[in-house]
């Protein structure tokens, strides 16, 4: 009799550890997926702060310096100032 009740109890200890097993480990790869989604959003997030606080120093710098204005006209516009010469060469 005491054999049987072993036996008995580890086959429901099986079952349970199983079932346990089945129910859980789709759970755990859905919040391994999800916690590798947060961080790849929270780096992009990162990147995507540092490039507004970048556009944000820009934009002060275009409206208060007037350095920062000549720098974009010469760069992107290639304009000069009277009596220079620009040259442009392919690099």
């Amino acid at each position: 009799m005491g054999k049987i009740l072993t036996f008995t109890s580890y086959a429901i200890l099986a079952i349970v550890l199983t079932a346990s097993v089945v129910l859980i480990l789709p759970v755990y790869r859905k919040y391994v997926k999800t916690r590798r989604d947060v961080t790849l959003l929270q780096e992009n997030l990162d990147r995507v702060r540092i490039e507004y606080t970048n556009l944000q120093q820009e934009v002060h710098d275009l409206e208060h310096k007037s350095s920062a204005i000549e720098k974009v006209a010469r760069e992107e516009y290639h304009l000069c100032r009277e009596g220079e010469i620009i040259y442009l060469y392919n690099q």
